[in-house]
């Protein structure tokens, strides 16, 4: 996961993913919509104490969800290559989810959504983009983090061993 490699996933999302989302608009259901929106409406309530499986929860309404409705298989499967960084964000949520005071994905999803309930739909493709090119900067960060010296859980068959000397 360079920055390089980072970035050129990101670049080929944001230039996908609101084509996805014009498509999915028409097909989604009111209630959809008004679920997912609620859910992050809770989550930025409570923005100071929310954790990584909420993170991994509101990333997956919006880019694997709500995309999902666009009718288009053969789109949905040109998305799912850059779309793995949703994998590697599962596992950088849970060791940075307090890497900002209020996670800035929950605003950018908020106006997303906000756009899709007035029907705003082009205007809710534009802020899909914005929101995809600068949480790649913040992609490129959340692994830095983790690259200088994130320690992870300890696992019950594994038992860490001292140096030894000679």
């Amino acid at each position: 996961m360079t920055p390089d490699h980072v970035g050129e996933l990101y670049e080929l999302r944001w230039l996908l993913e609101p084509v996805a989302l014009r498509k999915a608009a028409p097909n989604l259901p009111p209630e959809l919509l008004a679920t997912m929106r609620g859910r992050l409406a809770d989550a930025l309530a409570n923005a100071h104490v929310i954790d990584g499986a909420t993170l991994d929860q509101l990333e997956h309404d919006l880019h694997v969800t709500l995309l999902g409705h666009c009718g288009n298989q053969t789109l949905m499967q040109a998305i799912t290559l850059p779309q793995s960084l949703l994998i590697a964000h599962h596992f950088l949520y849970r060791w940075t989810a307090r890497l900002f005071d209020v996670e800035p994905l929950l605003p950018e999803h908020m106006k997303i959504f906000e756009r899709l309930l007035t029907g705003q739909i082009d205007e809710a493709a534009t802020a899909l983009e914005y929101h995809l090119r600068v949480s790649r900067d913040r992609a490129i960060s959340r692994i830095d983090v983790i690259a200088r010296g994130a320690e992870p859980d300890p696992l019950p068959y594994l038992v860490r061993s001292a140096s030894v000397s000679s």
